[in-house]
């Protein structure tokens, strides 16, 4: 009871002054409005991401299969996509798990054959092409698996109207080229009217990806979490720092003398922390659907990875006041470790853009992992089971701070 008392005290001081609400309350809405409206377009389609490096494995040995190939390499997608095409899926494949690429498009052997096939004897045998997708990524995943789709719903249509045959094939690729150009109007009406009876038929073209289906780019689903992951890191760092204020000031030792345990006036103040983080970022979740219209996605999955990322920010808060000699010094360390963190972990730039060099250096940041996991669910409305291994890193690094900052505070105060 002692350390809810004295956490929640805490809490309380620090609800009290209003410069900490207005800097670590309102700045960060603030901040996401402005990014997101200077940026937003390119989240439209507006300003698309270019050469988005991709791995095309193509074993048909069709024409049907060549739609894709030529589709993804034409001119008019040039500046969109860096395409690699490759025999060999398992290296592709090896690509996107390590970053060298966002996406993996594997066409079937036997595509074509089995594809004509099945629309000559009406039989109900779905063909297959799997868009494989780097996890990290945030954004590119859904443009390629868009494109994929797109692709994939011209070659069923053409395939239900009868229009489409090995002499064919490849002339409608050279007329999807320009339409998948226009990323706000890929699809003609025409063709989405057509594709409308694709459930009446045994034809099927199934897409496998390891993304999530396409969504609405809502620039608030990057900006929003980031900026809010950006000013939670500040505030822990100011937070815990309270600690080493006390002690200066004389509140701490005095504190300490009195028959409750350093242990849990140490949790307490630790946990005065946490509870601050969650109150901030429970209001920036809440002001961000109401103002900005985002959709934070899966309920349980959201407070899941908004408590791992308060729990180590807040840990990793409380290791750096423990390690710093003084107040000033640990606002120092603090400052300098959250904007390093900031810059690896994609809160200024995507973190998939980083060079391969600094990919492991931003996997070693509890931004990236954090707004990774947000990523997953704003953008590919993920559900529990999609962020777990983003928890675990999270829940790992808070584990490893929180234990080591309470051993090195219990050293510090108990002589």
């Amino acid at each position: 009871m002692k350390i809810l008392h004295i956490a929640w005290k805490d809490t309380i001081t620090r609800l009290r002054d209003r410069r900490a609400i207005i800097g670590f309350l309102l700045a960060p809405l603030v901040v996401a409005g402005l990014i997101g409206a200077a940026f937003g377009p390119a989240f439209r389609g507006e300003r698309p991401l270019s050469d988005i490096p991709i791995f095309l494995v193509n074993e048909d040995t069709g024409e049907i299969g060549d739609i894709y190939a030529e589709v993804l390499s034409s001119p008019d997608l040039d500046g969109l996509f860096a395409v690699t095409e490759s025999d060999d899926l398992a290296a592709a494949r090896a690509a996107v798990e390590s970053g060298d690429a966002r996406a993996a498009v594997h066409i079937p052997a036997d595509f074509s054959e089995d594809l004509l096939a099945a629309a000559q004897t009406a039989a109900d045998v779905p063909v297959t092409v799997a868009v494989y997708t780097d996890p990290t990524a945030s954004i590119s995943p859904f443009i390629v698996s868009a494109v994929v789709e797109r692709i994939t719903l011209s070659v069923n249509t053409l395939m239900l109207s009868g229009q489409i045959g090995t002499n064919q094939a490849l002339s409608h690729a050279a007329l999807l080229g320009p339409a998948l150009a226009e990323l706000d109007s890929i699809v003609p009406q025409v063709i989405e009217a057509q594709a409308e009876t694709a459930g009446q038929t045994s034809i099927g073209l199934t897409r496998l990806a390891l993304g999530e289906e396409e969504t609405d780019a809502n620039p608030f689903s990057y900006f929003a979490p980031a900026t809010a992951i950006f000013f939670l890191m500040f505030s822990m760092m100011d937070s815990t720092r309270s600690i080493l204020q006390e002690e200066t000031m004389g509140t701490l030792p005095r504190l300490i003398t009195t028959p409750t345990p350093v242990s849990h006036i140490l949790l307490g103040k630790i946990g005065g922390a946490f509870l601050t983080g969650i109150l901030q970022f429970l209001v920036l979740v809440l002001a961000s659907a109401v103002i900005f219209r985002l959709d934070w996605g899966n309920p349980l999955a959201l407070a899941a990875v908004m408590l791992a990322t308060v729990f180590a920010a807040t840990s990793l808060g409380a290791l750096i006041s423990a390690l710093a000699r003084n107040e000033t010094q640990a606002g120092i360390l603090g400052s300098a470790i959250t904007l390093v963190s900031a810059a690896l972990g994609g809160t200024f730039a995507q973190a998939s853009t980083l060079p391969a060099f600094m990919q492991p250096f931003s996997k070693m940041t509890i931004n990236r992992w954090s707004l990774d996991a947000f990523l997953e669910l704003t953008f590919g409305q993920a559900d529990m089971a999609a962020i777990f291994p983003h928890l675990g890193v999270l829940l790992g690094m808070a584990a490893v701070f929180f234990f080591v900052a309470l051993v090195l505070f219990q050293r510090r105060f108990v002589r």
